[in-house]
């Protein structure tokens, strides 16, 4: 873990089970994840820049940030939303395309990728000539969709949706008679690490507030946190098909998705501590979430 750790700052530096199984793919950090990084932002602009903190609260009208039906807003209106997804695939396989190269969906330039939409909304929040209901909108939009692009498998192409995975005593692979059931490596990365950690949004967020050694770099665009994503899904979800390495018993097939390789019809059974494990790296990006989603409402509403 502390190898982990290092690694992590040095890279950096730049409903029922069975429901959850079948709906929390396209949704990441869940709810709980989400409003936990609008706690972190809140308490970051309410420590360190009040009058930004204040000109969001007039646009609240007495909710939070960390208010779950804030957080997770965008994620209840997508259907409403069709134009817009939440992701940003950078593939894993292959270099890295450049910004101005489609990441998304190449042959359907409608759809605007969760970078582009966090620039369109921001416009959208700044203009105090719009109506209120639509800054806050746009407002609930960007607090959404900086935490999605924090979460490695929604800057990866693949997105792991295809993945299925068993984990002894996953919090996702035990159906309701206590049969083993597989999930998608999404669904584990998007619910099942944030809920084996047992906490409220309101306690995430707190313990990721006061962790004075989580304490990760901010700044960076967008399109950069995607990249960053799509970084760490390489290294520590997807197994290297060129290069081996010790901790190739966590990882799975980079298939599906428009990689052109079709995934394993087995589920592939992971350690029983996957969820664990991989709780720092969760925990690390959220809080980075939640920094740079106030340092970024600051140089929007600062001026």
């Amino acid at each position: 873990m502390a190898k982990f750790r290092i690694w992590l700052q040095a890279a950096l530096g730049m409903a029922s089970v069975s429901l959850v199984a079948t709906t929390s793919a396209a949704h990441a950090w869940t709810r709980t994840g989400h409003a936990a990084i609008g706690f972190v932002a809140e308490a970051k602009l309410k420590t360190d820049n009040r009058e930004v903190w204040n000109k969001l609260a007039e646009i609240l009208d007495g909710a939070e940030f960390y208010d779950e039906a804030v957080a997770g807003w965008a994620d209840d209106v997508r259907t409403a939303h069709p134009e817009l997804i939440h992701t940003v695939r950078i593939p894993v396989l292959g270099a890295v395309p450049s910004a101005s190269d489609p990441a998304c969906i190449a042959d359907q330039p409608e759809v605007s990728c969760a970078d582009k939409a966090i620039a369109h909304y921001a416009a959208v929040l700044k203009d105090a000539n719009n109506p209120r209901q639509q800054r806050l909108e746009a407002l609930k939009f960007i607090l959404h969709l900086v935490g999605d692009l924090h979460q490695p498998l929604h800057g990866s192409e693949p997105g792991g949706a295809q993945d299925k995975v068993l984990i002894p005593g996953g919090i996702l692979n035990v159906d309701a008679n206590g049969a083993a059931l597989a999930s998608d490596v999404h669904a584990v990365w998007d619910y099942a690490i944030i809920k084996r950690h047992g906490l409220t949004a309101v306690q995430l967020g707190r313990q990721l507030w006061d962790d004075a050694t989580l304490a990760p770099p901010t700044g960076l665009t967008p399109r950069d946190w995607a990249v960053e994503s799509r970084n760490l899904a390489k290294k520590y979800i997807f197994l290297d098909p060129v290069t081996p390495s010790a901790n190739d018993a966590y990882k799975v097939l980079a298939c599906g998705g428009r990689t052109g390789i079709a995934c394993p019809a087995a589920a592939r059974t992971m350690p029983a501590d996957y969820e664990t494990k991989n709780y720092y790296l969760v925990s690390y990006r959220l809080k980075q979430a939640g920094l740079r989603l106030a340092e970024y409402l600051v140089n929007l509403m600062g001026t």
